[in-house]
């Protein structure tokens, strides 16, 4: 009986540990492993202001996966997301031709709705003062 308990123990043990998230290890004082939702939306305003001529806004943001990849002296971390955003105008114009920016992304525009979706990945590195 006594052995029974300590095999559970320690199958216990041994499942927490192969199944907590990679959170935990992120470094001394478990500082912010991941962007936040704030910086993931910052960047994509960028990116999305730097395709786009016309007056655009984000309406919804979602975070599919991400993971955490660290190098010898970098920490870097990436983010599968899907964005909807509206547009003003008769249609969604680029500011160079074929919106290069864009051109790793998927872009679906619906110009009767005035909406575009945009799915991809988006790729931070660890800065004194957050993500960039």
């Amino acid at each position: 009986m006594r052995t029974f308990g300590l095999a559970a123990i320690v199958i216990s043990f041994t499942a927490l540990a192969l199944s907590s998230s990679g959170h935990a290890a992120c470094g001394p004082g478990n500082e912010s492993c991941e962007p936040s939702g704030d910086e993931a939306r910052a960047k994509i305003e960028r990116l999305l202001d730097s395709a786009y001529l016309t007056p655009h806004s984000i309406v919804s943001l979602e975070k599919l996966d991400g993971r955490s990849v660290e190098t010898q002296d970098r920490k870097l971390y990436e983010i599968r997301f899907f964005a909807v955003m509206n547009y003003s105008g008769d249609k969604l114009r680029c500011r160079t031709e074929y919106c290069p920016e864009l051109l790793n992304y998927s872009v679906e525009i619906d110009e009767t709705k005035k909406k575009a979706t945009i799915a991809g990945w988006l790729f931070f590195e660890k800065a004194k003062q957050g993500w960039r």
